[in-house]
């Protein structure tokens, strides 16, 4: 079947006689198939495509149809889509998506990343204490994950869409001109709804994800120093636990050990309990937000003697802990 010759069946006063027969029976309908011979290799049920449907998914798909197009009719070919991957969607999937006039996909995809923020909230407390880490999850989470799956199914989505309006318009009328003027009145894009949907996804970004992930970046410095406040009391907790074991007077601890320790202009004071060997740390000002707060460190012995560390934070938000102080 000629699509060419198919789409100018509407200039039928043109022909008479035996042409008018001709050009009806080259435009009866989209059943008209060219069977072509099997390749070597290839099944014997291989479907057949009909060679109008390149010209009505082009008319369906609009911008880029060049691109789709050959996809469309491999899928037709082999009777499936399958996940291919499309650069487009990468960067802003419910932008591209709402563009694409795929509604469902697009509320999805604009509501991914207020979903993605409330998971790294809810994770965040266990990724450790590596900024480096938090920030490289919640970037996966809200922008590179939806960002890939959509890559994979855009041209799937797409597909699906055309092969509907491409079905609606075979429903209205069975001839091949006739259908492509149909489709041509549909619009394959909405770039207006798209421009408000990427605006919108600014203001979100701007008021609602920016900002909570400052906060989880404060957050996460408030953790580290406390780490590293942590860290520095190391030496004189080993001291304690040599002392707490062998109850010596001349190994009694140094108080003094901690204060010249990376992480030690954290803490206000440091006070050891030589009665039950606690050590007591008072957070200083300069981290604000837990300043004039307590941690207690409390030594205990396992079934085999050795000395294991509870840390009991007093009046502390579990946000501003450590991971240590977390499992105590």
């Amino acid at each position: 079947m000629d699509v060419d010759a198919g789409c100018c069946s509407g200039c039928g006063s043109e022909f008479s006689g035996p042409d008018l027969a001709a050009e009806r029976a080259a435009t009866t309908g989209f059943l008209d198939t060219v069977h072509l011979p099997r390749i070597a290799g290839e099944p014997e049920n291989e479907r057949v495509v009909r060679p109008s449907l390149a010209i009505l998914f082009r008319m369906a798909i609009g911008p880029r149809a060049d691109y789709y197009a050959p996809r469309f009719l491999e899928y037709e070919r082999i009777g499936r889509s399958f996940p291919s991957w499309n650069w487009a969607p990468l960067c802003a999937p419910g932008v591209w998506a709402i563009y694409r006039r795929l509604w469902l996909p697009g509320i999805a995809f604009a509501l991914w990343p207020l979903l993605a923020l409330a998971a790294f909230r809810f994770v965040e407390l266990h990724l450790g204490d590596s900024s480096a880490v938090s920030f490289a999850v919640a970037g996966f989470l809200i922008w590179l994950f939806p960002g890939v799956v959509a890559a994979l199914v855009a041209n799937t989505l797409v597909y699906r869409r055309a092969r509907r309006l491409v079905r609606n318009a075979e429903a209205r009328t069975r001839r091949p001109d006739k259908a492509a003027r149909w489709l041509s009145r549909r619009t394959g894009i909405a770039p207006t709804p798209a421009a408000f949907a990427g605006g919108a996804a600014i203001l979100v970004a701007l008021y609602v994800v920016l900002p909570s992930l400052q906060s989880a970046y404060t957050d996460q410095v408030v953790r580290s120093r406390v780490a590293e406040g942590l860290a520095a009391i190391q030496p004189l907790q080993r001291q304690i636990e040599e002392w707490f074991v062998a109850r010596s007077p001349s190994d009694v601890p140094n108080f003094e050990a901690a204060e010249t320790r990376p992480g030690a202009e954290y803490l206000e004071a440091v006070n050891v309990s030589l009665t039950n060997g606690r050590v007591r740390l008072a957070l200083g000002p300069l981290i604000p937000e837990l300043s004039g707060r307590s941690i207690l460190l409390a030594p205990a012995m396992d079934r085999r003697r050795q000395v294991r560390w509870i840390c009991i934070p007093v009046d502390i938000p579990a946000r501003y802990l450590p991971q240590e102080c977390r499992q105590g």
